[in-house]
């Protein structure tokens, strides 16, 4: 076996010649088995990060390969390592792996046959060039010689080039795992107040690639407009601006407490002075009476209909800022109440705030009907009849111990059933505590009063 690795370091080797060595050299006999093998496929980086969902595939027919190219990393910059884990059916598991070493200009390749290491040696860019056919010039890395080392072998994965495997067992269990480099990534956040202005950062530090749910933390004195956690994808090293919409607490005056001492005679009476009244009293200007089906200020609600966003209270054609179409449930656009006004005929508005992220209209101010036809609050205020909920959020929701959504204790999936016991209101928003004492939210775009079958 080691002979036959030292002639490698004279001879171009490619992928499937290595295997090929590696099981003659200890003289591996496939039997007859006609069951067919499982394809693994991992993608992570250098941190150990995954990058992509891992990918299988059933050894038989006519299998493809898969692809291992993963958006933002250019695999002939940042490609680091390709172990490659076969079992043949005698349970002899034999491992390659193909190392970019920058400071040899070559790929390290080195690997073990049942658990015996053999005799690492190392692929130079000028041999790739002669195996593949192609110009050395044209080999812009030593990451890049992989990238078409691989593409040529077609062992069961490819870069750039998509197409049938030719050279792999289908009586091998295959175990591929492509790491590239860590590539570091950020997305900043922004907390606006209700007059646009920032009132806190936050940064979610991560990788390039990394998809998550950010739970915000209101800065001090503010209050969430929605505590719902955000799903983020970072698509690029410096990400765009997250913006999350907060509102003043509502602040209850401390009330002092009783606080003369009693059973104490001071020393000296004091009479107080007479005081005389001014007449004058102070008053505070009247507020638009507000129905009881009204959003309160603060709150979140979203149009049900298409609706406009006007500049003023009484609604003209020509103060109309943006048009909001009606869309799909999960889809529609959601508003901040900041006040309330009336038109000159007595018609209800929201002064309202565009709270949809990424849209071309987030963060407009002006003002949207009240009417309970087209614009209701986003979250449930009751507890359906039937009990139940259904999962509609394509990501799924999660559900948590505590009432203000910290210790998550389980994901549920988009159509996943569930029963609720009561709602509870936290805040501007409510939760749905189900029957097992969990909560989740209580969000019209992620959750339905409904049990969709």
């Amino acid at each position: 076996m080691h002979k036959t690795l030292k002639l490698a370091k004279t001879v171009v080797i490619f992928l499937s010649v290595v295997f090929s060595m590696l099981l003659i050299g200890n003289q591996v006999v496939a039997n007859a088995d006609e069951t067919a093998r499982i394809e693994t496929v991992n993608i992570v980086d250098t941190q150990g990060n995954t990058l992509k969902k891992q990918q299988t595939q059933t050894l038989d027919g006519d299998p493809q390969g898969l692809g291992v190219k993963v958006p933002g990393y250019d695999p002939a910059k940042t490609l680091s390592e390709i172990q490659l884990i076969t079992v043949s059916p005698e349970e002899i598991k034999t491992e390659v792996v193909f190392k970019v070493d920058n400071d040899k200009n070559a790929i390290g390749v080195s690997g073990t046959v049942g658990g015996k290491p053999q005799d690492p040696y190392y692929i130079s860019i000028d041999q790739v060039a002669d195996q593949v056919g192609i110009p050395v010039a044209s080999i812009s890395s030593v990451s890049d010689a992989l990238v078409k080392l691989i593409d040529f072998a077609k062992y069961g994965i490819y870069f750039d080039t998509p197409g049938s495997i030719e050279n792999i067992q289908s009586n091998l269990m295959i175990d591929i795992t492509v790491t590239y480099a860590y590539q570091q990534a950020t997305t900043p956040i922004q907390f606006i107040d209700s007059n646009g202005k920032v009132v806190g950062n936050d940064t979610i530090p991560g990788f390039l690639g990394k998809t998550g749910d950010y739970t915000p933390k209101a800065p001090d004195g503010y209050q969430l407009v929605d505590t719902e956690p955000i799903a983020y994808t970072m698509s690029e090293k410096e990400n765009p601006v997250l913006t999350i919409h907060v509102v003043k607490k509502s602040v209850t005056p401390d009330i002092p407490s009783d606080n003369h001492p009693t059973n104490v005679t001071p020393e000296t009476p004091v009479t107080p002075a007479p005081t005389t009244p001014t007449g004058e009293t102070t008053q505070r200007p009247a507020e638009p009476t507000i129905p009881n089906y009204a959003a309160k200020k603060g709150a979140a609600v979203y149009a049900t209909r298409a609706i406009y966003l006007y500049k003023k209270a009484n609604f003209k054609p020509s103060q109309r800022l943006a048009k909001y179409p009606k869309v799909k449930r999960v889809n529609r656009p959601m508003f901040v109440v900041t006040d309330y006004a009336r038109s000159t005929n007595g018609a209800l508005r929201y002064k309202v705030r565009d709270v949809n992220h990424g849209s071309k209209t987030a963060g407009k101010v002006g003002y949207i009907t009240a009417n309970s036809k087209f614009v209701v609050p986003v979250y449930y205020q009751s507890v359906p009849k039937s009990q139940k909920l259904t999962i509609i959020n394509k990501r799924g929701v999660n559900a948590y111990r505590n009432v203000n959504l910290t210790q998550k204790v389980k994901h549920y999936r988009k159509g996943t059933h569930l029963t609720v016991k009561k709602i509870v209101k936290y805040r501007l928003t409510t939760r749905y505590q189900l029957s097992n004492g969990d909560y989740v939210t209580a969000n019209k775009k992620l959750v339905i009063q409904k049990d969709i079958k």
